[in-house]
C-alpha cells in the first residue's frame, strides 16, 4: 500500500525545527550578555574616564597618580599630554601643540586598568637657552588610549625655585660683597614656584644654602615692589673668609664669589647655583680712642685696649710719627679676644723715642689700613 505524506505536515515539522534552533540561540546570547552575572565570558569595561588625581600639588619632574577606568596595562599604550594651561614660566615654546620638542608629553611610569603613575614634564635650566627652567602651572591632563581621549580638570603644578637676583645688599651697593655679621637685612628674589606657591605652603619652606652654610629665610611682608618673591636673610659672621680677592664693585674692599642655592625644606627640590660675592671681612667698627701717653723710661710695654667689632682680622698695629726725623715708625702684632670685640695693642717703647707723637692705625690680613684711629705721645 502506498504511503502518503501531506505537504502541509512537512511545513509544520520545518517550523518546529526552526523554533527549537531560535530558542537555543537566545539562551546562548543571554548567557554571554554583559548584564548576566553568570556570564562566563564578561565583556571588559571600555569607558575611558578620569576620577581623581593626586597629590593636590605636584612639582615639575615629580610623579602624579591618575585614577580612573579604561587605561591600558601597557605603559606604552597610554598617551598623556599637558594642555590648556594659562600660566607658565620660562621659554618652552608654549604655542607648540605638536610637541616637536618632546616636553609636553608626560612619561607613564606604571599602569593598571584603573591607575596611571605619570612624571610631569618640564625643561631643566641646563637645557634651556636662558638658563632658566620652564614648564606650566595649571594644565589639563589629556589621556588617549586605543583611540579614545579624555581630559582631566586642571591640575596644580609647582615649578622649580630659581634665584633671580639679590635685590638689596647690606654693603649698600648691588653686586658688592654682602657683609657677614651685619644685621641689616639683605633681600633675595626667589621665583619659579608659580601661582600655587603660597596655597601649597611651599614658599614658606624656602631655604638658602651659601657654600656649606644653611641660611634662614624670612618672606618679606609686605612684599617689596622692586623685589618680587623676596626673602630677607643675614649672613653669619662665621662666613668671613679673609680672602684678598678685590670686590667686583667697591675699590678697597675684598670679597669671595660663592654659590647660592635655594631649596624646599622636606624635599629634594632645589634651584640651579647662583653666584654672588660675600665680603671677606665681617661688619667692623672701632670705638673712639682717647690720646694715649707713655713714658720712654717706664718699664715694659704699656697696653692700649681697643674696643669694637670684627677686630680679630687685624694683624698689625702701626705707630707712624708726626714729628721730623728721629721718630721712626714702630710696629707690633695686636692680640684679639675670641669674639673680636676687644684688641690689645702693646706700645713698643723699645722702637720709639721720647718727645715723639705717633698716629696709631691697624692693618688687616689683606694689608688694608684703617687709617688713623688714635694718637700716642711718648714722654721722656
Amino acid at each position: 500500500m502506498r504511503k502518503i505524506i501531506f505537504p502541509y505536515f512537512k511545513k509544520i515539522l520545518l517550523r518546529l525545527l526552526l523554533f527549537v534552533l531560535m530558542l537555543g540561540s537566545l539562551a546562548c546570547s543571554e548567557e554571554e550578555g554583559p548584564n548576566n552575572v553568570n556570564n562566563p565570558n564578561p565583556q571588559p569595561t571600555t569607558k575611558l574616564e578620569i576620577t581623581e588625581t593626586s597629590p593636590e600639588f605636584v612639582f615639575w619632574g615629580e610623579e602624579i597618580t591618575i585614577k580612573g577606568t579604561g587605561f591600558s596595562t601597557k605603559t606604552e599604550d597610554n598617551f598623556v599630554w599637558l594642555k590648556g594651561e594659562s600660566q607658565s614660566f620660562g621659554n618652552c615654546a608654549l604655542t607648540n601643540r605638536t610637541d616637536s620638542l618632546g616636553w609636553r608629553k608626560a612619561t607613564v611610569i606604571s599602569a593598571t586598568t584603573t591607575s596611571l603613575t605619570v612624571r610631569i614634564p618640564y625643561v631643566p635650566a641646563s637645557q634651556n637657552a636662558n638658563n632658566k627652567p620652564c614648564g606650566v602651572y595649571n594644565p589639563n591632563l589629556s589621556i588617549t588610549v586605543a583611540g579614545k581621549t579624555v581630559v582631566s580638570p586642571q591640575v596644580k603644578l609647582l615649578g622649580k625655585p630659581f634665584i633671580n637676583e639679590v635685590c638689596i645688599s647690606n654693603s649698600g651697593f648691588k653686586g658688592s660683597g654682602i657683609i657677614p655679621g651685619k644685621q641689616s637685612n639683605n633681600v633675595i628674589s626667589i621665583g619659579g614656584l608659580g601661582m600655587f606657591g603660597s596655597a601649597s605652603g611651599m614658599d614658606a619652606k624656602m631655604k638658602l644654602a651659601i657654600g656649606s652654610e644653611n641660611i634662614p629665610l624670612i618672606k618679606t611682608d609686605p612684599p617689596i615692589a622692586t623685589c618680587s618673591n623676596g626673602y630677607s636673610f643675614t649672613i653669619p659672621i662665621t662666613m668671613a673668609s679673609g680672602e684678598c680677592t678685590p670686590d667686583p664693585i667697591r675699590t678697597g674692599r675684598f670679597s669671595k664669589m660663592m654659590d647660592f642655592v635655594a631649596s624646599i625644606e622636606g624635599t629634594s627640590i632645589q634651584s640651579e647655583k647662583f653666584s654672588y660675592p660675600v665680603g671677606s671681612f665681617p661688619d667692623q667698627s672701632i670705638e673712639s680712642l682717647a690720646t694715649q701717653r707713655a713714658s720712654k723710661s717706664a718699664a715694659g710695654n704699656p697696653e692700649i685696649k681697643i674696643k669694637g667689632k670684627g677686630l680679630n682680622w687685624y694683624k698689625e698695629a702701626r705707630f707712624i710719627s708726626t714729628n721730623s726725623a728721629g721718630c721712626p715708625m714702630a710696629t707690633i702684632a695686636p692680640v684679639s679676644n675670641v669674639a673680636g670685640t676687644e684688641l690689645t695693642v702693646l706700645i713698643p717703647l723699645a722702637q720709639m723715642n721720647a718727645n715723639c707723637t705717633y698716629q696709631l692705625s691697624l692693618i688687616n690680613t689683606c694689608n688694608l689700613s684703617t687709617g688713623q684711629i688714635g694718637q700716642v705721645i711718648i714722654d721722656p
